[in-house]
């Protein structure tokens, strides 16, 4: 898949020009609210019209204004679950989902529309009006009907924000949909939570443009990004090796690069298996020194790395084999007299971490349309 993007459009007050050029990547697109990311969305999906320029999928021109090309959001491989999207207000969900089913060429469709519903949960809004549902209903609808269109890119405007406990569920399936179908993903978000877990790599909007696409890991390195940005909660995303379930003293034991964990219990997890965990960057205390006799059970040494200012805080950077992130006060920082190449500890209570959602590869088999 190659994607090239380069338009104008005024609206209002905003004013929004993108020059993007992807190939065959999954690419995040952060930035504060308003900065631009649902417009970019909705003018790659087919909703909103630029004033000029050209966009090209796989070397199709989707718009040109120098030629008056505009193919339809239903003629473009694109499947899209966009925030503000203008659907029949009477159409049914079942109307609505097989409609974009049969207009799918036979030979493109890979999902199947029964597996589909039934692993969404949506099979008992088949009758409801798109206009009775709740936002996290309508966000697994919309998710369903750009997935069965069997798209060669998908557009995510963070409806895992809306989809409650649904969000655990909808996370592997997507992962399994990129490497199973090959299935590049745009995903807009203004924090990096739901990015990350889809993409190493984002673009930054802010005001209209994107001033800077690269690694998620090299944009956080990036002090003044980040205040410009406004970039709130983050994120630790660690893989560990569960190795053991201590079920009488109710904790499940890991190894991430050779670092001992104690998480939270979960019997159900294969000894053996990798998981992915996380912990918001401000939920990590820093100490200088080992701290005996205290009920934090994670205490893990490491290197500071870079130390960034955001806003009325700090983001510490530690390598500890891999690179964790703590959020502190510029207060603490000072007070602690922090400085790049001092040895920390992380200090992270067992309840502070949750387990992001993995998947065994036959988990979404039955979804997989094999017979053509």
């Amino acid at each position: 898949m190659r994607l090239e993007m380069k338009v104008t459009l005024r609206r209002g007050n905003f004013d929004l020009t993108t020059d993007l050029s992807v190939q065959d990547e999954n690419m995040g697109l952060l930035g504060r609210s308003g900065a631009g990311k649902s417009t970019v969305l909705g003018l790659l999906a087919g909703t909103l019209l630029p004033e000029s320029g050209r966009i090209a999928l796989d070397g199709k021109l989707l718009f040109d204004s120098g030629k008056g090309i505009m193919v339809p959001r239903e003629q473009r491989p694109i499947g899209a679950v966009l925030q503000y999207d203008q659907l029949p207000a009477e159409e049914t969900v079942q109307d609505g989902l097989f409609a974009v089913y049969e207009r799918t060429p036979k030979q493109r469709r890979n999902l199947k529309p029964a597996s589909l519903i039934e692993f969404l949960d949506i099979g008992a809004l088949l009758k409801q009006p798109m206009r009775h549902l709740s936002t996290g209903e309508r966000q697994r609808v919309l998710l369903a009907k750009a997935l069965l269109k069997s798209p060669k890119l998908l557009l995510l405007d963070d409806p895992l924000a809306t989809m409650g406990h649904f969000s655990h569920a909808v996370t592997p399936l997507l992962k399994r949909l990129q490497t199973e179908l090959a299935l590049p993903l745009f995903y807009a978000s203004h924090t990096l939570g739901n990015i990350s877990e889809f993409s190493a790599k984002a673009a930054v909007l802010a005001e209209g443009r994107i001033i800077r696409v690269g690694l998620i890991n090299e944009l956080l390195q990036d002090a003044d990004l980040l205040q410009k940005i406004g970039l709130s909660q983050i994120d630790n995303r660690i893989p560990a090796l569960v190795t053991q379930h201590d079920l009488a003293d109710g904790c499940t034991l890991a190894q991430s690069y050779g670092i001992g964990l104690v998480l939270p219990l979960r019997p159900e997890l294969p000894l053996g298996s990798w998981v992915t965990i996380s912990i918001p960057a401000n939920e990590i205390a820093l100490s200088r020194h080992y701290i005996p006799g205290i009920s934090i059970q994670n205490q893990i040494n490491g290197e500071i790395c870079a130390l960034i200012r955001r806003d009325n805080g700090v983001l510490v950077q530690i390598d500890c084999g891999t690179v964790w992130l703590a959020g502190i006060t510029l207060k603490a920082c000072r007070d602690m007299d922090l400085k790049e190449g001092d040895r920390v500890y992380c200090l992270a209570k067992t309840q502070s971490f949750s387990y992001r959602s993995n998947a065994e590869p036959s988990t979404f088999n039955q979804l997989f349309d094999k017979s053509q």
